[in-house]
């Protein structure tokens, strides 16, 4: 991987001296950024472009050149690369389009060029994509001219599905004035993927953070693996939100568990920054430059009353604090001017003040005295005020060097001029206030994460286990109980008078169910009946529940009934599994009852969890308040939910060839769970 980004030597295929060839701009750019290797031109016919000579063969370019980029029509691909192994030449890019993301030809065409790379040990970036460009070595290889005032160099790497997303994210966060050390199109992954890029670039001494910009993720459980071991902050703008699998759904589970849902779980149960858009990543790359923000106290000050307005509601959305400010800091502050000018409220609103130097003291002295976890500071200037307003940001800048405390500083300039401060300061600038909490909010999330984090939990080993019938409710609620989860006692009878016997055993009231592989959902079709109370009542409601059942079911021939002493009482919520095709085993849990496809109050984690994980998932959804006891209720046991999670989690890792289990309703009661009802798939 070294290699593709520091490669010693170059070679550029499907080069012509023609004005509209698109490979001859690959030479251009790397003579724009000032490459220093070695660098040779391949094309059909002998010429010349910005001082390279351009030869018929690759032949006639020495063997072991370090790098390959490849830009000719796909058909063409596989004849050089094989040549390439040949050469010995074992880095390649291949820039050319026409491959599996166009036709079932290009799919084999694919096919042959990773049978190639195997047995000639080449790794290849693509095909389909723009490239790569390391401003840290003049590598510069996109087919699309960039000029040099375009690119800043700076900390951030870039990770791009797509070759125009790359060249706007790296032209963004240089606007922003953070500059871009690596860049890489992966194209159509047929080689490298994400997870190889992000290991490499995690270890690399000039990448701070990680942007990737992914479409698919093909490895989550690795993406989830090294996000987990990173010291450095990994944002992922993820696109391409389907609900596919919603299709195919044949549980609760797998209803409410389409990809995307999954996806944003694994993330940050990963420590992994999700981006929402082009100006959200920016915004957060900017305030993970701060110095870390590590609780939830902020301070606005303000030159506008509006803005300041804005800005509480932006604190109140991103989950920040607004704590009133006392009287001794107001004294304090006030004890600056000769006029009560400022009233005691947070955000401060100093906007009949005009003397941008006294802004900087009361930051300072906002900083000494009241130690909040971060300052939001907002400047509205015009052009005539610019010099005073650039003067206060290298104050500012000042500050946050000599105190280690975040000052997300927000300009607004008449004329754009908010955007000549960048770069004269090292301390990000801000253009709009949502983007500055953001940024505060995701330094506070990314620390919190860094501190809290733990190695993704190695996968139990699979053991043997009793196979039985899929859909088995007797057979899921067996297993439940093999794993620890409490299970309210029950028994299966194959016919009425077998279930009224059953029901003396047990004793009463007892609940009667339908039994079958047929009937996915018992109540839709009449099969729950409560609170059966005698021998009688069970074996008269057994027999209704059968015509009941049949007509509306025919084929459920295999109906049984399954009868469970009633338990009352408690909250309803639901576990829910399935063996996710990215992520392997997710856990789903929330509230639970006939009503949970309606709400979908839930929350997810990918499997095997930790206690903090279980905690998490409990703390995330809507309905916790009726697990805390609302209205007078009394609490469920949180200790016994805990457990029954980590079992489930257990069970699901154990147990890969189960593709969806739930237990619905699970009864979170003031002391202990028990499960009513389970089934696979």
């Amino acid at each position: 991987m070294h290699r593709i980004f520091y490669p010693r030597s170059i070679v550029v295929i499907g080069v012509s001296e023609k004005p509209d060839n698109l490979a001859r701009t690959i030479i251009l750019n790397l003579r724009t950024f000032g490459y220093a290797g070695a660098l040779y031109a391949v094309g059909r016919e002998r010429g010349e472009v910005y001082g390279v000579p351009i030869v018929p063969s690759l032949d006639e370019v020495p063997d072991g050149v370090d790098l390959a980029v490849i830009l000719v029509p796909a058909p063409l691909v596989p004849g050089l690369m094989e040549t390439c192994g040949r050469k010995g030449i074992r880095h390649v890019v291949i820039e050319s389009g026409g491959f599996s993301e166009f036709s079932e030809q290009g799919r084999q065409l694919e096919e042959q060029l990773k049978e190639i790379a195997r047995r000639w040990d080449i790794r290849f970036v693509g095909p389909n994509c723009i490239s790569v460009v390391n401003l840290d070595a003049g590598v510069c290889l996109p087919f699309a001219p960039i000029g040099r005032e375009t690119l800043r160099f700076g900390p951030v790497s870039v990770v791009s599905q797509s070759g125009g997303v790359s060249i706007t994210y790296a032209g963004m966060f240089s606007a922003a004035g953070l500059g871009v050390n690596k860049v890489v199109s992966i194209g159509n992954k047929t080689d490298l993927d994400e997870a190889d890029y992000l290991a490499y670039l995690l270890e690399d001494p000039g990448t701070r953070m990680v942007c990737l910009y992914l479409e698919s993720v093909d490895d989550g459980r690795g993406l989830m693996s090294l996000a987990r071991r990173s010291e450095k902050p990994i944002i992922v703008h993820k696109a391409n939100r389907g609900t596919a699998s919603q299709s195919i759904a044949r549980s609760h589970t797998a209803a409410l568990a389409n990809d995307d849902r999954i996806v944003g779980a694994a993330f940050r149960q990963a420590g992994i920054l999700r981006a929402d858009s082009f100006g959200d990543a920016v915004a957060m790359a900017l305030g993970l430059t701060l110095p870390p923000v590590r609780g939830d106290d902020l301070v606005v000050i303000s030159r506008s009353g509006g803005h300041a307005v804005i800005a509480a509601d932006f604190v109140e959305k991103y989950g920040f604090r607004l704590a009133p400010l006392p009287q001794s800091f107001t004294d304090a502050v006030r004890a600056l001017f000769r006029a009560d000018v400022i009233a005691p409220t947070n955000p401060l609103d100093l906007g009949v003040i005009f003397d941008f130097n006294l802004y900087a003291r009361i930051v300072e002295q906002t900083l000494r005295m009241l130690k909040p976890d971060a300052v939001l500071l907002i400047n509205t200037y015009s052009r005539s005020e610019a010099e005073g307003a650039h003067r206060l940001a290298k104050q500012v800048d000042a500050i946050v060097r000599e105190t280690g405390m975040p000052v997300a500083f927000c300009a607004y300039g008449e004329g754009g001029a908010a955007h000549e401060l960048i770069g004269q300061v090292s301390i990000p600038v801000f253009t709009d206030i949502e983007g500055a909490v953001r940024g505060l909010a995701a330094s506070r999330e990314w620390h919190r994460r860094r501190a809290r984090r733990q190695a993704l939990p190695e996968d139990a080993p699979t053991g043997p286990r009793r196979l039985l019938p899929l859909g088995d409710m007797d057979g899921a609620l067996a297993l439940c109980r093999e794993y620890g989860i409490p299970v309210a006692p029950w028994a299966v009878a194959d016919d009425p008078s077998g279930a009224a016997e059953a029901a003396d055993g047990l004793g009463y009231p007892v609940v009667l169910k339908a039994l079958s592989a047929r009937v996915l959902h018992k109540s839709d079709v009449g099969g729950v009946v409560l609170g059966l109370n005698d021998g009688a009542a069970v074996r008269r409601e057994a027999e209704a529940m059968r015509a009941r059942v049949l007509s509306q079911v025919p084929d459920a021939t295999d109906l049984r009934f399954l009868v469970q002493r009633m338990v009352g009482g408690g909250v309803e919520v639901i576990l829910g599994g399935k063996q996710d095709p990215t992520f392997g085993p997710v856990v789903m849990f929330g509230l639970g009852g006939v009503f949970v496809e309606v709400f979908g109050d839930v929350a997810f984690r990918v499997a095997p969890l930790t206690r903090a994980d279980a905690e998490e998932m409990i703390a995330e959804i809507r309905g916790r308040a009726l697990l805390e006891g609302a209205r007078g209720r009394p609490p469920a046991d949180r200790e016994a939910l805990v457990e029954a999670i980590l079992a489930f989690s257990r069970l699901l890792v154990e147990n890969p060839d189960i593709a969806e289990i739930e237990i619905n309703p699970l009864l979170a009661l003031p002391e202990g769970v028990v499960a009513v009802d389970a089934r696979w798939l």
